[in-house]
C-alpha cells in the first residue's frame, strides 16, 4: 500500500478537512465514544451532558452559549471521575476565586466523589457564563482531565465547588 497523501486518512483514504464536529446541545444530551474530539455547543440554561465511559485519549470540549443555571451539568459516567483545576472570574469585579484543584489520585480514590460538574453562572463558587469553555480528556479508563477558566456574575468569587459528587 502506497503512503496516505497529506491529510489523508490511512483507513479508507478520505480527504480529511480538518474541521472538528460541532454538536448543538439545546436539550439534555448523551455523548459517545465516536464523538471524541467535538466541541459542544450548550445552548441552553439547565441541561446536562452526559460523557462516555472514560477511556484514554477521548476530548470534548464544552462551551456555553447562554449562561448557565440550576441543572446545567457534565456527568461522568459510572465508575469515572474528574480531577483538573477550575479557576473563577468575577465579571463584575476585578476578582478571583480560590481555584478547584483535584489531583488523579484522589479523583480515583473515592470516583463517586468527583463525578459531577456543576454550572451556575450566578453564583460566588460555581460560575458558567455565556462564551465560557470546559476542556475534558480521559487519561485513563477512570478519570477525566479537566480544565476550565470560568466566570460569574458574584462580585466576590469564593473556594470554587465545580466537580462534586452526584
Amino acid at each position: 500500500m502506497a503512503n496516505p497523501l497529506y491529510g489523508q486518512n490511512k483507513a479508507d483514504g478520505a480527504i480529511q478537512d480538518g474541521k472538528s464536529s460541532v454538536v448543538v446541545a439545546g436539550d439534555d444530551i448523551t455523548l459517545t465514544a465516536a464523538q471524541t474530539g467535538s466541541t459542544v455547543f450548550m445552548n441552553a440554561a439547565a441541561k446536562t451532558i452526559q460523557l462516555p465511559a472514560a477511556a484514554p485519549g477521548l476530548n470534548f470540549k464544552v462551551i456555553f452559549g447562554v449562561d448557565t443555571t440550576a441543572g446545567a451539568d457534565i456527568l461522568a459516567a459510572s465508575g469515572d471521575a474528574f480531577f483538573g483545576v477550575i479557576r473563577l472570574f468575577s465579571d463584575t469585579a476585578d476578582q478571583v476565586g480560590v481555584p478547584q484543584q483535584i489531583t488523579h489520585a484522589t479523583a480515583i480514590g473515592t470516583v463517586a466523589n468527583y463525578d459531577t460538574m456543576d454550572f451556575v453562572a450566578a453564583t460566588a463558587t460555581i460560575g458558567g457564563m455565556a462564551g465560557d469553555m470546559v476542556s475534558v480528556m480521559a487519561v485513563d479508563d477512570t478519570a477525566w482531565h479537566v480544565s476550565a477558566d470560568l466566570t460569574t456574575t458574584a462580585n466576590d468569587p469564593g473556594t470554587v465547588a465545580v466537580i462534586v459528587a452526584s
